[in-house]
């Protein structure tokens, strides 16, 4: 979790008693407290760069393309953190190496990129991804614009799931940054209303990515993502989470709603790539890990909410707001 004071600045000195851990509204003891304070950790944090091929169209690909290698080359020497430049793209998701190496990441950057294209509606799907989605796909419907965002949506649940789950048996802290607007929610008026089978597959996804998340120690930040700002009346099911599947959309397993679960930053600012990058790599610097016993689920997706305070004035915390435990 990070910590901050109004200035954005994390403190580096505090201790296990400074903290209260609140689990589905009542009180927690923390058994496990650790201080981990940046690139002179033993194992410090490894720093994931998403570009999204899948969801972002060919002119906004390259803009951010850029702007990856501005932020390489703005420094001298090794990087602070390891770092992996990874590609979602209609072939999967790959990722390359870790490495401190600014001309490797460029190499590597330059070699993930070449002869890339987007997905065919990647261009024209720009509008549908933005509100919590109620609806699933109807196989009857004859617009291919709707399957291609059927496709987009299980596409991108489906490389996020790959790249958390690849951390699980990693025992470092990822930070994995999603470069771009996010996937489509399905909330386009052609969806008709989500069947039961739809809302069990919804939901076995969003505990199947929650958990990877939680299990991986990696905390999702979308940077170039539009304003969550302008949302509706489902504002707190879209961020807080679904208690059941009854509940589940969608817009569920948005690209939005997994970031904030995860601890993790949504930032909106689409003319300093760079600049959000930095911000990201900020909570690498200095943050805190607390862990408790909670009891044995009773069935698949137990939902469990969490909430972390810090006994000083003037200090906010930023970390998992939920999990979903598994018998």
């Amino acid at each position: 979790m990070y910590v901050s004071d109004a200035s954005g600045k994390s403190p580096t000195d505090l201790k296990q008693t400074d903290f209260t851990l609140i689990e589905d509204h009542q009180l927690r003891k923390v058994e496990g407290f650790r201080s981990v304070q940046g690139s002179s950790a033993i194992a410090p944090a490894h720093i994931i760069l998403v570009l999204d091929a899948v969801n972002n169209p060919s002119r906004k690909l390259g803009y951010f393309q850029r702007e990856i290698e501005k932020y390489l080359r703005q420094g001298d020497g090794p990087l602070a953190y390891p770092m992996s430049i990874a590609l979602s793209s209609n072939s999967g998701v790959s990722v390359g190496l870790p490495s401190r190496d600014r001309s490797a990441l460029l190499q590597e950057l330059k070699a993930l990129t070449d002869n890339l294209h987007t997905i065919g509606c990647a261009e024209a799907a720009e509008d549908e991804r933005y509100l919590p989605g109620h609806n699933g796909l109807s196989p009857l419907d004859p617009n291919p614009r709707l399957d291609c965002l059927n496709h987009h949506f299980n596409a991108s649940v489906k490389a996020l799931a790959s790249l958390a789950q690849q951390q699980v048996d990693v025992p470092v802290r990822v930070i994995l940054v999603w470069i771009g607007q996010g996937w489509p929610l399905l909330s386009n008026n052609g969806f008709v209303p989500d069947t039961p089978s739809v809302k069990r597959s919804f939901f076995h996804d969003l505990v199947e990515v929650s958990s990877a998340l939680m299990e991986g120690q990696v905390t999702l930040d979308a940077i170039a993502s539009p304003s969550a700002e302008s949302r509706n009346a489902h504002d707190r099911a879209f961020f807080d989470g679904v208690p059941d599947q009854s509940q589940v959309t969608a817009g569920s397993l948005g690209l939005h709603p997994l970031a904030h679960q995860s601890g993790g930053q949504i930032l909106t600012n689409t003319k300093d790539i760079a600049g959000e990058i930095d911000a990201c790599l900020a909570d690498a610097k200095s943050y805190y890990v607390l862990s408790f016993d909670s009891p044995p689920a009773t069935a698949f997706g137990e939902y469990h909410s969490i909430q972390v305070k810090v006994d000083k004035p003037g200090l906010t915390v930023r970390t998992n707001t939920l999990y979903y435990a598994e018998p």
